[in-house]
């Protein structure tokens, strides 16, 4: 370029400042006004490519408006010829932009002269275009108009809209349609929503769109793409939940949000009869660190067309124990790697351990993540009642997931498959591969897992290697280079946020396990047809309840609350509301059922005891069935490659019980020796006095004297002297009781009518003392 009767060479442009460097190279870089350059009276571009590369270079800095560089010239060329009435690259000016003329003229002369090329912009909008240029440092990209948001639906009436997204979802479940007969739904549902409003013309025509706008209307909403797809996925797309979904949520705290789902494990486990089973992962996935907060395998079973026995698959109560297993730290079990333990991992453990008693050498190095909101799949059962009330009483918030949208619950399904590439393929035994053309041969003849020992086995690697690896989507914010691990990140987020324990009691864990309501009786009351009946201690308590009548609550009547695991259903607990307590309740057979046993085994005997003929209110029959089973099980010759039988899959152990107290505890170490024997019952006045007992046996010579007999008397003989009738005076009759003790005890009539209808009997008479 030529200014002030110099060569120059432009080397930077950037906004209002441009860097001139001599063309003879005699001074060095001279930055000057854009301006003040233009308005020079000897200026003139020499290069004519230079300026549409440094408007390119602009429009690149500005980061909009990409692959319009040439328009934005443009634009700015005619920007500069108004603001300083001189084009660029040109000496002389222009009729309408000399000298003499105003900054409104020269808008005025433009607007003239891009309507003679016909492009209508008025002065009042290049005076507009030129404001907003200058006040971005003359950056040509603000020159350049924007995208025009297209206006959804067009202008077709919004209840229109509506009334075709309505029909459409109606007709989910239902045979494929064609859109003219959509289109006739949608009228005749407008009619009968706005028949007033139809009865003019002016709004039938804004309401009503003709029918090609109709087709365009559902080409462009989309809804005539889910006209042609299959039945099933329009009925999916139809059951959606009207919640936003989409988007990055901002979590900043363990257990603000998680995510859980289950998925089939693809690992054969033995089951509770011996024979090969399929397995479930249901797990709870924390989204601020991805730390894994629970997980449960369980036993899935098919339904048996021939035999009709029932199938199984995850319940509520394996949700709701795992859900348990989220509020407490998980214990090292022996045989674990030393390296699992808390006190071995990058967790806070000496700040988590003074916050937290529960924390000790052997916690496993799993966090314990509170969790706040659960995004749940729709399986029946995250929506059951049980799992509802289990949430709302830890007031924990519940949010499902769109049916066939992984994207919404992305952590569990990305756990899932680290589980199958880096735990399930190292289970030898048991590991089914990922389809069925890359099974192994003999998976189900060779020695299987138990569904306890491979729930172990998950927990021993989620605590020895999933929280331990680097995941590439945890970063801290303050060290953005350094790839966390789900136990870094929580030890970051939770030096923030801080940490408060929920330990749960043996009184609020019992709310884990599944209701039933029951009617209490004199002989008890049952549940599936086995009778329960309360233990010695909280049978005052029972006959409470009893007296009462009835526990008064809102379409209960005389039933009141117990609760039962259905792993355990030899003891179950009967809830007092009015007092807020519990009556520990045992089975009535429990005596002859010594080996583990489930709910789910004992219908499996009820069912065969219906078919050979039998009933299945008969309690005694099928409890000697199930033990006679576990007898057998036990005789029977043990398969090959294993050394004895397993016990069946009976959950988690759940803490529901008190801890027993010790009642010698604190008392001082004496000496056994100075006990003396004490009288268990009354001895008659007529009795002759005891002989006290010497303080010890004597010494010498084996401290015995020989006896009228010549045989040496016993060496204990001492002890129990001769009472003139040649018998023996008992040890426990060697002394005078001070007090005379009366034993009551309170059992229950035997009379199994758990409904207790029985009117020859009085109330009163329930308990015989």
């Amino acid at each position: 370029m030529r200014w002030q009767g110099r060569e120059w060479e432009v080397v930077a442009w950037q906004g209002p400042q441009v860097t001139l460097v001599p063309w003879d190279g005699g001074e060095g870089p001279l930055a000057v006004s854009y301006r003040w350059l233009v308005s020079g009276e000897d200026f003139a571009v020499l290069g004519t490519g230079e300026a549409p590369t440094a408007v390119g270079a602009a429009l690149h800095g500005w980061g909009r408006q990409e692959g319009r560089e040439e328009e934005a010239a443009l634009w700015q060329a005619r920007m500069v010829e108004i603001d300083t009435g001189l084009a660029p690259g040109r000496s002389e000016h222009e009729q309408g932009f000399g000298p003499e003329t105003t900054l409104a003229q020269r808008c005025a002369a433009m607007s003239a002269r891009l309507a003679a090329d016909g492009v209508r912009c008025s002065a009042h909008t290049l005076a507009d275009k030129r404001r907003k240029w200058k006040a971005a440092g003359e950056n040509p990209a603000v020159l350049l108009p924007g995208p025009r948001d297209k206006r959804p639906g067009g202008f077709t009436d919004p209840r229109c809209l509506t009334a075709m997204q309505e029909v459409v979802a109606r007709r989910a479940r239902e045979s494929d349609v064609t859109i003219d007969l959509i289109r006739e739904e949608v009228e005749d549902l407008l009619y009968s929503r706005y028949a007033a409003e139809l009865e003019d013309p002016a709004a039938a025509a804004d309401l009503l769109p003709s029918r090609s706008t109709f087709y365009l209307r559902m080409k462009e909403s989309g809804l005539a793409e889910v006209l042609g797809q299959p039945t099933r996925a329009r009925a999916a797309l139809a059951s959606t939940p009207p919640l936003p979904h989409g988007g990055r949520e901002v979590v900043l705290r363990p257990g603000q949000v998680t995510q859980t789902d289950t998925t089939p494990l693809r690992i054969l486990a033995c089951g509770d009869d011996g024979r090969p089973t399929a397995t479930e992962l249901s797990t709870l996935i924390d989204v601020a660190n991805h730390s894994v907060c629970a997980l449960m395998v369980t036993p899935s079973r098919p339904r048996d067309a021939e035999s009709g026995q029932a199938g199984q698959a995850t319940r509520a109560i394996d949700l709701t124990l795992m859900l348990a297993q989220a509020f407490a730290p998980w214990p090292v079990m022996p045989g674990w790697d030393l390296l699992s333990a808390a006190a071995a991992s990058s967790l806070p453990f000496g700040a988590l351990r003074a916050a937290d008693e529960r924390f000790t050498e052997a916690t496993a190095a799993r966090p314990v993540i509170r969790p706040e909101l659960i995004i749940y799949d729709q399986g029946s059962p995250y929506v059951s009642e049980h799992f509802t009330e289990v949430c709302a009483r830890l007031r924990i918030a519940r949010r499902p997931a769109r049916k066939k949208t992984p994207t919404d619950k992305p952590l569990p399904e990305h756990f899932f498959v680290t589980l199958a590439h880096r735990f399930s393929q190292h289970v030898t035994h048991g590991w089914q591969g990922r389809s069925h053309k890359k099974r192994g041969r003999g998976i189900d003849r060779m020695p299987l897992y138990t569904i306890a020992e491979l729930q172990q086995m998950a927990q021993e690697w989620v605590a020895l290697e999933y929280q331990r690896t680097p995941d590439a989507g945890l970063r801290d914010p303050f060290r953005p280079g350094i790839v966390l691990s789900p136990n870094d990140m929580y030890a970051v987020q939770i030096a923030r946020s801080g940490y408060r324990p929920v330990p749960l009691s043996p009184a609020q864990n019992r709310f884990f396990l599944l209701p039933q309501w029951v009617t209490p009786g004199k002989g008890g009351f049952m549940i599936n047809y086995r009778t329960y009946q309360p233990l010695a201690q909280d049978a005052g308590h029972y006959r409470e309840i009893l007296l009462r009548g009835g526990s008064k609550l809102p379409g209960r009547k005389d039933q009141w609350e117990c609760r039962f695991n259905p792993y355990h259903p030899e003891r179950v607990w009967l809830y007092d509301h009015t007092a807020g307590t519990w009556v520990t309740c045992d089975f009535r057979l429990r005596h002859l059922l010594t080996d583990p046993w489930t709910a789910d085994m004992w219908q499996e005997h009820a069912e065969r005891h219906r078919a050979a003929g039998g009933s299945e209110e008969d309690e005694e029959a099928i409890a000697l069935s199930l033990a006679q089973r576990d007898r057998r099980r036990r005789s029977r010759r043990p398969p090959p490659k294993r050394t004895g039988t397993e016990p069946p899959f009976q959950g988690l152990e759940l803490e529901t019980e008190q801890p027993s107290q010790d009642p010698y505890a604190g008392l001082e170490e004496f000496d056994l020796s100075t006990l003396r024997p004490y009288p268990a019952q009354p001895i008659s006045p007529l009795a002759p006095p005891p002989v006290p007992a010497p303080p010890a046996l004597p010494t010498g010579t084996g401290g015995t004297e020989p006896s009228d007999s010549g045989q040496a008397p016993h060496p204990l003989a001492a002890l129990f002297p001769d009472d003139g009738d040649g018998s023996t005076l008992d040890a426990s009759t060697a002394g005078t009781p001070t007090a005379t003790y009366e034993v009551v005890q309170a059992e229950l009539l035997d009379n199994l009518d758990p409904d207790g209808d029985d009117g020859a009997e009085d109330e009163g008479d329930v308990w015989e003392m």
